[in-house]
């Protein structure tokens, strides 16, 4: 503590004028202090000559091309954005188209189908028409047949009687192997 004391009353000294100036104290030589200032700004010189301005325009350079691929990235980005936008029209266009083909398909099925069911309901009236009629045809047949038949019978019937003399018993008997005869047909 007391060497520190002895420096510092040594200062307060030299700062009133007593014992040869403040740099004298301190131990720095006014000349040396020239000399390292012209040093000092010649190194200054000689490094923004060479070394500053080198490394200032590498710097720019670097800059320019990071400005470059800043703006090729956001020129990609926006062509992304456009093609993106022209992608998606073009898919809701194609959704559009589908619906439409869908819509126009079930209408074409529906025809056809309106279609099929007029054929097969004009076939079908025709198919019973073409039934009725060959049932009547049937009909007429069957009855001529019968007419015929009773015709025939009743020939055969009246032929007998008139060989036999008819009695009310067997005018019975005839008329009971009439109703088998018809029964049997």
């Amino acid at each position: 503590m007391q060497s520190l004391y002895g420096y510092l009353s040594s200062l307060i000294a030299a700062a009133e004028g007593k014992g040869g100036g403040l740099l004298e104290l301190l131990g720095i030589d006014f000349n040396i202090l020239i000399i390292q200032i012209v040093g000092f700004l010649l190194l200054l010189w000689v490094m923004t000559k060479f070394f500053w301005k080198p490394i200032e325009a590498m710097l720019e350079s670097r800059r320019q091309d990071i400005n470059a691929t800043y703006d090729k990235l956001e020129a990609d980005r926006r062509a992304m954005e456009q093609l993106r936008s022209e992608y998606e029209a073009r898919l809701a266009q194609i959704e559009a188209e589908a619906r439409e083909r869908i819509q126009q398909a079930v209408g074409e099925a529906q025809q056809l189908r309106d279609q099929i069911i007029a054929d097969a309901r004009r076939q079908a009236e025709e198919i019973v028409a073409r039934a009725r009629e060959q049932a009547q045809l049937e009909g007429e047949k069957l009855r001529r047949e019968l007419q015929t038949y009773v015709a025939d019978l009743t020939l055969r019937t009246t032929e007998r009687l008139l060989r036999e003399e008819l009695t009310d018993e067997r005018h019975r008997r005839l008329v009971e192997e009439f109703i088998q005869a018809v029964e049997v047909r």
